[in-house]
């Protein structure tokens, strides 16, 4: 019988953030849907995720556009999504303690 090493805890290096940007800008789980021609279920399951779901690049992109959308058909139009905004970067404790020449 093979013993299974326990799994190392790491710290969470991404957050996501779209819980965050959806309730910033009062945008609920259907207008989201609506503009990526998705479930609603399905941005319930992104938008509750702890961690950055797995998405390709043009989903990403193609989620920052909608969302800018819905905020500029608001009256944001200064308001651009990026992929910044829908992630913050933790560095590793050992990466973040050492300079950078």
């Amino acid at each position: 019988m093979k013993m299974m090493m326990p799994l190392i805890e790491r710290p969470q290096m991404l957050k996501w953030r779209l819980r965050e940007v959806m309730a910033r800008g009062k945008i609920t789980n259907r207008e989201l849907a609506q503009e990526l021609g998705r479930h609603e279920g399905s941005i319930s399951r992104m938008k509750n995720a702890e961690q950055m779901p797995r998405i390709d690049g043009a989903e990403l992109n193609d989620l920052c556009n909608a969302l800018t959308r819905i905020l500029h058909s608001r009256g944001g139009s200064d308001i651009v999504v990026t992929h910044n905004t829908l992630l913050e970067y933790f560095p590793d404790p050992e990466i973040s303690s050492e300079a950078i020449e």
